[in-house]
């Protein structure tokens, strides 16, 4: 069976790929058919070229596409690049509005002060008076 699928190329921990068409038997570095383009996932935005109609011709030859390869060509075919956030997941990030951070404190303040205000906060504070008034009738 033909299969197009990526061919990776580039340094240790620079990868890039090819997009080829080999046999699926073939080891996915070794002999191919074809090169039909090349994408380089560590540029900003992703930098995808394949040529859709060589890409069609072998599809409609039976070939099969891989699952990243036909994310490429939907990519493509949608007229643009993919939104970072769909493209690589990893990046994306859920942020907390200063908003709401700003009354999260708001609301740990009001719950200090509550517990300050506890009934057994103002019954040491009223026995502390007299405490100090017997201090003295007794001196």
């Amino acid at each position: 069976m033909v299969k197009i699928r990526l061919k990776r190329v580039g340094k240790k921990k620079q990868p890039s790929y090819r997009v080829v068409v080999a046999d699926s038997r073939s080891p996915r570095d070794g002999r191919i058919i074809e090169s039909i383009g090349h994408y380089n996932p560590r540029s900003e935005p992703s930098e995808i070229v394949i040529d859709t109609d060589r890409a069609n011709y072998w599809l409609g030859r039976g070939a099969q596409a891989s699952e990243t390869v036909g994310k490429l060509l939907q990519i493509l075919s949608s007229g643009g690049a993919a939104a970072p956030a769909a493209a690589t997941p990893k990046r994306t990030v859920k942020a907390t509005p200063a908003a709401s951070v700003s009354q999260d404190d708001e609301a740990e303040d009001a719950a200090a002060e509550e517990v300050a205000e506890t009934p057994e906060a103002v019954d040491q504070e009223a026995a502390a008076p007299e405490a100090e008034a017997s201090d003295e009738a007794e001196a």
